[in-house]
């Protein structure tokens, strides 16, 4: 991208720049980006006769336009004429592009040919391959040379077979980057918003042009469990990935990005002319204008917002860009449910940070700089919960105790006594703790006891019928717990295998 130092661009157009078009300067000053579309915010100076005030890549809707500035009661009618626009200003870069094209394109015609003639020569050394007894049309005395003649030029277009394939494959690559790059620097059609301003109009003038067209931005967000240290923290790395195509080249300018779908512009150019403000640029509206007492706009988008300086967007802009970071304290809890799954799962809880947050898509986590995958952040209360998923060094193994299991009929009744062991292992580097789930066995049919004393340390929460183990261990540890529990019925009632 060409720099640009100065504030004001000069721009001269490929279409419709004459003597009497003369040229025109204006600058980009500052780009509102939202969900869906992107409100471009141009300043331009004023001069008398035709003054170009925005230009745009997309728009071509005059309620998609709105200008505001001084010397709005001298101005003409806001009209839209078309040109052409070339990402390096004049069409330099396309013609040399297109020269580098062919020039490339002949070379890889020389190599397809080289190819032939070296596949027809193989053709005909195999078809004379086979010599045998002497003849006159040969002259050649001693057939011994003739095989061996052959085998070297045989080998010798192998080589040569070989070093061509290279070479073609290299130079396809090469002509279609030079196909991508000379379509970037094609020229597209521009649009050009102008209005006509009368003798001693002075001062400046504000344009916003709505961009559709794929202007957009949307969270990348990379969420970063530090678990090492003395307690776990998270880094929220807020992030957008940004889609610009603007007619532009310039250097850095503010960009603000917008937590909400683009809900229309305050005013329209064919409203009642006066002084309005932009959603960061403010100007001080009259108290009244033709009669009609009217309040200043209000510039200020509702909703989450980021404003990000430094930026230099231009045609085909698109980057991920960071939005802020944030750090919060965090509390890893590790879950287990063993009566259905072997798999030890991780949640993260964390206080909902001050900052703005944007309504986002699955965030990358990283553990301890580890990818983790893509997860949600669902709302908890006045907490944000991370359901991240498994951990790969806890394992956890269900057994059932069959010496201690027994089935006994009493009267009309049948009694089972289930025991279990569960074990529990800390294969990381780092304490943590464990909650640990067994959900009993729910039955119309059957009735279940649970005695206390044989749940070692478990708390049966009566509503849900679920056993709970909360476990503190250490690095490399392994603790086991067992419980028991009686399960009765009817003789005559059918109860199914609830393990």
């Amino acid at each position: 991208m060409r720099s640009i130092t100065t504030k004001a661009l000069t721009l001269c157009f490929m279409a419709g720049c004459g003597a009497a078009d003369g040229v025109h300067s204006q600058t980009l000053h500052h780009v509102d980006v939202f969900r869906d579309a992107a409100v471009v915010t141009w300043k331009s100076e004023v001069h008398p006769g035709g003054n170009v005030v925005a230009l745009s890549l997309h728009s071509n809707r005059a309620e998609d336009v709105m200008l505001f500035g001084s010397s709005m009661n001298e101005r003409g009618a806001l009209r839209l004429e078309e040109g052409l626009w070339w990402p390096d200003g004049t069409g330099t870069e396309w013609t040399q592009q297109g020269e580098a094209l062919n020039s490339a394109g002949l070379e890889l015609q020389l190599k397809y040919a080289q190819r032939e003639l070296v596949e027809e020569d193989l053709a005909l050394l195999r078809a004379n391959r086979s010599v045998a007894g002497t003849s006159e049309p040969l002259l050649v005395e001693d057939l011994s040379d003739v095989a061996d003649w052959i085998h070297k030029e045989t080998k010798e277009l192998l080589f040569r077979r070989v070093e061509l394939k290279a070479e073609i494959d290299e130079g396809e690559e090469r002509l279609a980057q030079l196909r991508e790059e000379r379509n970037q620097a094609a020229s597209r059609p521009l649009f050009r918003w102008q209005v006509d301003l009368s003798e001693g109009a002075s001062g400046e003038l504000w344009t916003q042009v709505v961009e559709w067209g794929g202007q957009q931005w949307a969270p990348s967000d990379l969420v970063e469990l530090v678990s090492t240290g003395a307690s776990p923290s998270v880094v929220w790395h807020q992030r957008a990935t940004v889609g610009l195509d603007l007619p532009v080249q310039q250097g850095p300018v503010p960009i603000r990005f917008h937590d909400a779908l683009y809900a229309g512009l305050s005013e329209r150019p064919d409203a009642l002319p006066m002084p309005l403000g932009s959603y960061e640029v403010r100007r001080e509206a009259p108290a009244k204008m033709s009669g009609d007492a009217r309040a200043g706009a209000s510039s200020a988008w509702p909703g989450m917002n980021w404003l990000v300086e430094g930026l230099a967007p231009e045609t085909n802009w698109n980057r991920e860009v960071a939005l802020g970071e944030i750090e919060v304290e965090a509390m890893v809890r590790l879950h287990a449910v063993p009566a259905q799954s072997d798999v030890v799962n991780m949640r993260i809880m964390m206080p909902r940070p001050a900052a703005p947050v944007a309504q986002m898509e699955r965030a990358l986590l990283l553990v301890d700089g580890r990818p983790a995958g893509r997860v949600w952040l669902t709302e908890d209360g006045d907490s944000l919960r991370v359901d991240a998923g498994a951990v790969h060094d806890w394992d956890v193994e269900r057994k059932r105790q069959a010496a201690m299991c027994s089935r006994t009929t009493l009267g009309n009744r049948i009694k089972h006594h289930r025991a279990y062991s569960i074990t529990v292992t800390n294969r990381s580097a780092s304490a943590g703790e464990l909650i640990l789930e067994e959900p009993l066995p729910v039955s119309r049919q059957a009735e279940i006891e649970v005695v206390p004393e044989s749940l070692d340390g478990g708390v049966l929460e009566q509503a849900t019928g679920i056993l709970r183990w909360r476990l503190a261990l250490s690095a490399g540890e392994s603790r086991t717990v067992q419980f028991a529990y009686d399960l009765s019925h009817s003789r005559d009632q059918a109860v199914p295998d609830f393990d």
